[in-house]
């Protein structure tokens, strides 16, 4: 007896069935759905995303330094005026290391030194470390820790130093009156730097800045955002590759 129901209108005419007859379930949509795989390519992904935008962020800023603070061929410091009521002024310990590395990314080292004094003579040098603090020793004078005027701790102590020509110790110096500019070749070993009055008396004022070449700084900066972007690249198709199938597009 005819019903007036279209061929095909009974639920699940036509589709899948179960062995007793009812209709089954559609069929599940191809590669649909998270696996542990495309949780853990999502994850690794996303860490090399990070670690993309560091590589830029590091290659950015490389490329800023050597665009903004070189000056006549050095990465510079800023000036800074430091005085003391000591013999001298000295830096910290600096270490240096890693010979290819050092000669790429330090190369040559500049200090230049300025008295405040008009027509008042200055003497700069760098020596090996142990020496240095070892002429210094007994005597007061004032370590510089940073680039700001007030970064400094004072050493005390009771003897005058020698003239510091006569020491023997330095790589490089410089000494007279107006801006000395002492230029050295970096080194592997721990260093010291010293600005002080040329006959060792106490009490001295300078302005001062501090650069060095870093020959490679520019390529090291492009090498950098180069590898950001291939990282990047890499990591956005860990991303989007899972996500998609996970989401059952063909």
């Amino acid at each position: 007896m005819a019903t007036g129901i279209p061929s095909g209108a009974i639920a699940g005419a036509g589709g899948p069935r179960e062995p007793d007859g009812t209709p089954g379930l559609p069929p599940a949509r191809p590669g649909g759905g998270w696996t542990a795989g495309r949780v853990i390519t999502v994850v690794i992904g996303s860490v090399l995303a990070l670690v993309s935008l560091g590589l830029l962020g590091g290659g950015g800023t490389l490329m800023w330094a050597n665009q903004a603070l070189r000056q006549g061929g050095y990465v510079t410091t800023g000036t800074v005026t430091y005085s003391t009521s000591g013999s001298a002024l000295a830096s910290e310990r600096m270490s240096m290391g890693w010979g290819w590395l050092l000669s790429g990314l330090v190369g040559d080292v500049r200090l230049r030194v300025t008295a405040t004094g008009p027509g008042t003579p200055v003497f700069v040098a760098i020596g090996p470390a142990g020496q240095v603090s070892a002429y210094l020793s007994g005597t007061a004078y004032t370590t510089v820790t940073g680039t700001r005027t007030g970064d400094l701790v004072i050493q005390h102590g009771t003897a005058r130093p020698a003239p510091p020509r006569t020491a023997g110790i330095w790589v490089a110096q410089a000494a007279g009156t107006g801006t000395q500019a002492l230029r050295w070749t970096a080194e592997s070993g721990d260093w010291m730097a010293v600005a002080m009055n040329p006959d060792g008396s106490p009490g001295l004022a300078v302005r001062a800045d501090a650069g060095v070449s870093a020959p490679m700084l520019f390529r090291l900066a492009v090498e950098l955002v180069i590898g950001g972007i291939l990282v990047g690249a890499l990591a956005a198709a860990l991303l989007a590759v899972p996500v998609r199938l996970a989401s059952g597009a063909r």
